[in-house]
């Protein structure tokens, strides 16, 4: 793994101010420095997810707190000093309840126990990131986590980076992950072409982030997002414009 990517980065690291509003609504995948692509671009950027997404586009009924590049299944940064702030209205997002706990035996939607389903399954994926300096390549197949009430919460936030080291082998994720540029990227733009010339050509995002004379950003990369968290996107795109200074992710579902 080359310096210029970090995997699972802090969110000090990503997020330039208001730690604690960014903290709350996504999780950090990936830093990269524009270097990977283009030497003389000492530029770090991020690809991010957010914690809410399971049923449905993230922002759909939120039409009045969209920008130009925060809109369904796409966020907008400004890049600042190599950190991302986001920009629009945090209202833009519908969960942000943390369930404790002593607090199971309360009533919550499908998408306030996701919320807290994909935080917990990120910080489960992180800690093996972080012990075995490599994604979660097992089959993770646990019936109990699919249930439809809060239990599968509780089942989630009691497993242990050990149990995942116990989990059955699998040649499927063994090879998925071996294709993966820099272990980590599905696709790395190093040739720098248009999204559209590309392996996978963002066909299926139904947002993507033009600029004031309607062609598309810069397209740097994308990554699939369930080596991440519980329900994901199947694939994450960054965006990037250096005049604007804005980076922009877009959710894919295939």
């Amino acid at each position: 793994m080359t310096d210029l990517i970090k995997i699972f980065p802090e969110y000090e690291d990503v997020f330039y101010d208001d730690i604690e509003n960014h903290k709350k609504y996504f999780l950090p995948i990936c830093s990269i420095n524009l270097k990977i692509i283009n030497p003389s671009e000492d530029q770090w950027l991020h690809i991010v997810s957010v914690k809410e997404i399971y049923d449905g586009c993230v922002g759909e009924n939120k039409p009045e707190y969209h920008t130009e590049y925060t809109k369904a299944d796409m966020f907008g940064f400004d890049v600042m000093e190599g950190k991302y702030k986001f920009d629009a209205d945090w209202n833009y997002f519908s969960a942000h309840t943390e369930i404790s706990p002593e607090d199971y035996g309360n009533s919550y939607s499908d998408l306030e126990i996701e919320y807290n389903m994909n935080e917990a399954m990120y910080q489960l994926k992180k800690e093996y990131y972080q012990k075995h300096n490599k994604l979660y390549d097992k089959d993770s197949y646990r019936p109990g986590l699919m249930v439809d009430d809060i239990r599968r919460l509780e089942r989630l936030r009691k497993l242990t980076v050990e149990d995942l080291e116990k989990d059955d082998y699998s040649e499927y994720a063994e090879e998925r992950l071996q294709k993966k540029v820099y272990e980590v990227f599905d696709e790395l733009n190093t040739a720098s072409l248009p999204v559209e010339e590309t392996h996978f050509g963002a066909d299926n995002l139904i947002e993507k982030p033009y600029k004031n004379d309607d062609t598309l950003m810069d397209y740097i990369g994308c990554m699939e997002g369930y080596d991440f968290q519980n329900s994901a996107a199947d694939l994450l795109y960054l965006f990037y414009d250096k005049e604007l200074k804005k980076a922009v992710i877009c959710l894919e579902y295939t």
